[in-house]
């Protein structure tokens, strides 16, 4: 196994190798000694024009190799791209694309007359390019791994937040669904909180980022409550939702988002919403505010690349 990282997910990318030497160190105390894993060397190098030349500097031959590379802009779509066929035509023997967060997932049906469907779009063009499987937590839609035809590794993000929020010990703890798609992600939350309770917000939406109407579905009078979603956008519809709660009654407000992908007015709209704050994963590279909290995803995919190695049931690992 090698494991490499793409321009995206360097630091990610080191934290998941300790948490694999972690996992070996438990291992050798059986007599199983391996080497130290560390990344691997790959230079992604630029013409002046901006085209991208990714290039290994150490044998892949024959290797399991691990790309981790979060696909959230199309320069980094397109590096992936071509560091997969590059370990393809150097001889791997597998490719594992590591993605903590797989862009275009939005895009899983046709919304819109004569839209396209960016997220099947997205795994053509990586299973063409030799992707052997993909590793990612929290698509927006689960659906979305049927347009893949390699195996989809499809990780629980609430594994990420659980423990934090445990920690604190929240009492008259409410878990809210921000809409009907996060009602299954917000009911697996509820399952590490057995004394919480649950609501839901029903949202009519006009376009992209811009909500017509909401009302929440349940009752949060007196509660603490916690919004479970799967990413962060602009935060507008958040912070929205954040306000009709303590009009409703909650006595603070968090919200949990597997993926900050903080966009446009995002930390502006943070700063001055009523929420106490917003959890994320570092599956995106977020900057620091004060209400802002970043919890590592790198235990949670050094544990399944583990596991995936060694024949392991991820599904085990991954259960709340």
């Amino acid at each position: 196994m090698k494991i490499f990282s793409g321009s995206s997910s360097q630091e990610l990318t080191n934290q998941i190798c300790q948490i694999l030497n972690k996992e070996q160190q438990r291992f050798s105390s059986m007599g199983i000694v391996e080497q130290e894993i560390i990344p691997g060397k790959l230079k992604i190098d630029k013409f002046s024009d901006g085209e991208i030349l990714p290039l290994f500097q150490e044998s892949v031959r024959d290797e399991d190799v691990f790309l981790v590379q979060t696909t959230n802009s199309s320069d980094n779509i397109m590096e992936t791209l071509l560091v997969i066929d590059a370990a393809k035509r150097a001889g791997c023997k597998s490719f594992t694309l590591v993605a903590p967060f797989q862009s275009y997932s939005r895009q899983d049906k046709t919304d819109h007359l004569r839209s396209s469907i960016g997220s099947k779009v997205l795994a053509d063009i990586l299973t063409t390019a030799g992707m052997t499987r993909v590793m990612t937590i929290d698509l927006h839609a689960s659906a979305i791994q049927g347009f893949y035809n390699v195996p989809v590794i499809h990780l629980n993000g609430n594994k990420i937040f659980i423990d934090y929020i445990k920690e604190h010990q929240i009492e008259d703890l409410t878990i809210v669904a921000p809409d009907q798609g996060a009602v299954k992600r917000a009911s697996d939350f509820c399952k590490a909180f057995p004394e919480s309770t649950f609501a839901m917000i029903n949202k009519k939406r006009i376009k992209p980022n811009e909500i017509h109407s909401m009302e929440l579905v349940g009752d949060v009078t007196g509660r603490n409550v916690i919004i479970v979603d799967d990413m962060a956008d602009t935060l507008g519809t958040m912070c929205k939702a954040a306000e009709l709660l303590i009009e409703k009654g909650a006595k603070s407000v968090r919200a949990i988002a597997t993926h900050g992908i903080l966009s446009g007015k995002a930390y502006t709209n943070l700063e001055s919403s009523v929420l106490t704050e917003l959890l994320v994963s570092d599956s995106i590279q977020a900057k620091a505010s004060p209400k802002l909290k970043v919890i590592s995803c790198d235990r949670i995919i050094g544990k399944s690349i583990w596991g995936l190695v060694n024949r392991q049931s991820i599904h085990e690992l991954n259960a709340i």
